[in-house]
């Protein structure tokens, strides 16, 4: 759990071994909400760019109509 050089220089009683383990499992929590985050971001950057890819998409379309209709 720890590394040897920790265990020599601490009291090793059941409270450190605990507080120890808090810590690490703090610092995990605080990385997964930052990967969370990241995903997020990654997420709605894809959303928008899919968004705005479908409303050139419509766009064009509605210009080709209109080239369709103009030239018959």
């Amino acid at each position: 759990m720890t590394d040897p050089l920790t265990e020599k220089f601490t009291n090793n009683t059941l409270e450190e071994e605990l507080r120890i383990m808090l810590v690490e499992k703090n610092n995990e929590c605080n990385s997964l909400k930052a990967e969370i985050d990241a995903l997020k971001k990654i997420v709605a950057e894809e959303q928008e760019g899919k968004y705005r890819a479908y409303i050139k998409f419509a766009d064009i379309q509605q210009e080709l109509k209109v080239l369709k209709d103009s030239t018959k």
